[in-house]
């Protein structure tokens, strides 16, 4: 982790708990894994899965960081998700309608072979971090490092769904 004196990290005996929740470091390749098993249905579970993290994440950090706005929420949730080891997630633009985010060192690259199955997991990470922040959002990955090697970073929309 890039900064072990994070606000609501404690470590002990082996054990990281970040606001009273158990931190839990896995290696990307079970994503692969997952991809192996249940192959093209892998991209929903990915998302799912990513979903449920995102919104249990940020409820319960926000809960602690009192966010005074949307863009406090944001940049609390960038900076505490980077020291998950999936890339540097950096705020673009933040609005009342749309949030966009880089992430740059998508973990994908370190991988043999690339693989936009953990950008699947972000996706839904960012799903349930914007249904957090927004209420009813579309997620789309307008930019991707692993589709274009000449990008240094992916990028995410989070876009308000108006009725």
């Amino acid at each position: 982790m890039r900064n072990l004196k994070l606000k609501g990290l404690k470590y002990n005996k082996g054990k990281y708990i970040l606001y009273d929740n158990r931190f839990i470091f896995f290696p990307p390749q079970i994503i692969d894994i997952l991809s192996s098993i249940y192959g093209e249905g892998v991209k929903s579970l990915l998302v799912w899965l990513g979903k449920k993290a995102g919104w249990a994440l940020i409820q319960d950090w926000d809960e602690n960081l009192k966010s005074k706005s949307l863009n406090d929420l944001v940049n609390h949730f960038c900076s505490i998700i980077s020291n998950h080891g999936w890339g540097r997630f950096a705020p673009k633009q933040i609005s009342e309608d749309l949030i966009i985010i880089h992430v740059y060192h998508n973990v994908s690259t370190e991988l043999e072979g690339n693989s936009k199955n953990i950008c699947y997991f972000l996706t839904g990470l960012l799903t349930g971090f914007g249904e957090y922040a927004l209420y009813r959002v579309n997620i789309s990955e307008s930019e991707c490092c692993i589709d274009n090697s000449n990008l240094d970073s992916c990028e995410f929309k989070i876009e308000k769904v108006s009725k």
